[in-house]
């Protein structure tokens, strides 16, 4: 049985809340969900601990690898 590569999938956009520390203050974390049966396939171009770089291009968000030059000056979000 061959398997079919997955080239593009449905997901959502999140935006997860919590209390923050001073009263009154929300906390927000977006997240957007990549489905397993994305990034368990063997053409997925990213690895667990991989630094990428995000941007905005239009009304498209742009997700590569980060340039090495980027990765040595930048400072890394992970939240």
């Amino acid at each position: 049985m061959m398997r079919q590569l997955v080239k593009k999938i449905v997901t959502k956009f999140a935006v997860a809340k919590k209390a923050a520390r001073l009263e009154g203050m929300t906390y927000r974390s977006p997240r957007i969900y990549l489905p397993t049966k994305l990034t368990d396939d063997s053409t997925f171009p990213f690895k667990e601990g991989d630094v990428i770089a995000v941007k905005i291009d239009g009304r498209k968000l742009v997700v590569q690898r980060a340039p090495k030059a980027i990765v040595a000056g930048a400072t890394i979000n992970e939240s």
